[in-house]
């Protein structure tokens, strides 16, 4: 593409190639969507191995909750490599819209709401794991 008149060796970037560096709803849906079935898919297993074996099942809030805490950043790392750029931001809206995700589930399934104290630590958690996966995956 040429440059500006006068000025040789420019290129100009079309409105198209800038609208292509945006950040990505359906991207970060999908971060979403992958965070939450890998979550379901490890609270199932975790509930298997409490229910077979002789751990407690004060131990499966624990592992959920770490779990979640992995799943998370691995989202939002699939997703921001995937984008390659704006890590932090998918990062950060994949962690929150898991947070709101899980807090409508919670109350469709298990109706008396957890508290807003545990919400906002359930969030800040969530924001914090989905951050450090997109900025890792960004860079990696």
């Amino acid at each position: 593409m040429p440059g500006p008149p006068g000025k040789s060796g420019y290129t100009t970037r079309s409105s198209r190639d800038r609208a292509g560096e945006a950040f990505s709803l359906r991207l970060a849906g999908g971060g979403v969507l992958r965070a939450v079935l890998l979550a379901a898919a490890l609270t199932l297993l975790a509930s298997t191995v409490v229910y077979f074996t002789d751990l407690d099942e004060r131990v499966l809030q624990w592992a959920v909750n770490a779990g979640s805490f992995v799943v998370l950043g691995a989202a939002s790392f699939v997703t921001a490599r995937r984008a390659g750029r704006h890590g932090l931001l998918y990062g950060t809206a994949i962690g929150a819209f898991y947070s709101a995700v899980t807090l409508v589930l919670g109350l469709l399934l298990f109706p008396p709401f957890m508290g807003l104290t545990a919400f906002l630590k359930r969030l800040g958690f969530s924001v914090l794991a989905g951050t450090c996966g997109g900025i890792l995956g960004v860079n990696s």
